[in-house]
């Protein structure tokens, strides 16, 4: 078949034609618009590790906030004033960059992720509650005020992300509760 054929059967089957073509345009901008998903976690992933060291370090808050509670007591409700400002600022930066990490990491670049990132308390072998980032800033709170573990899971959020692009396995334990948190990907 030469092109000039080509060009007979489509003036021929006109419908057919144009419902091929825009199927086509379809499948285009459908991979267009993944690749642009993509190409912008990969920016926000680099943006956030650079934030991380600076203005969102996990351990310098964990550092500044050891000073700003009553003594003996490791929870959110705590703290007093400008600590837990910090705190709060500290989670809603996670709850926003997690996603995304997650998204960027177990997605490829012509398909979007639709995993989700669960937290989860676990005792010995079986989880005892559970986050989901989803649903956000007061699950955290609640948590770290239930087990008393800020500290802990402020460390565990400030290496969250290394884990997750890493794709490796990551809990702190949490002496005092006999607790370990974790995360799954579902």
């Amino acid at each position: 078949m030469s092109l000039t054929d080509l060009v007979e059967l489509a003036k021929d089957n006109l419908i057919v034609t144009i419902v091929i073509g825009l199927l086509i345009l379809f499948i285009i901008f459908r991979l267009n618009k993944a690749i642009h998903i993509h190409l912008g976690a990969k920016k926000y992933v680099r943006k956030s590790k650079k934030l991380r060291g600076k203005k969102y370090n996990g351990v310098r808050l964990g550092v500044l906030i050891k000073s700003k509670r009553k003594n003996g007591t490791n929870s959110y409700k705590k703290l007093r004033g400008r600590a837990k400002r910090m705190v709060k600022k500290y989670f809603n930066y996670k709850l926003e960059e997690l996603p995304i990490i997650t998204k960027y990491s177990y997605g490829k670049l012509y398909k979007v992720s639709h995993d989700r990132l669960i937290i989860f308390a676990k005792n010995k072998k079986r989880i005892v509650k559970k986050v989901r980032i989803k649903k956000g800033l007061n699950d955290l709170i609640d948590f770290t005020n239930k087990y008393e573990c800020l500290d802990e899971m402020v460390l565990f959020l400030h290496n969250l992300p290394e884990a997750i692009l890493e794709k490796q396995n990551y809990d702190v334990y949490v002496s005092e509760q006999d607790i370990s948190i974790g995360y799954k990907i579902k």
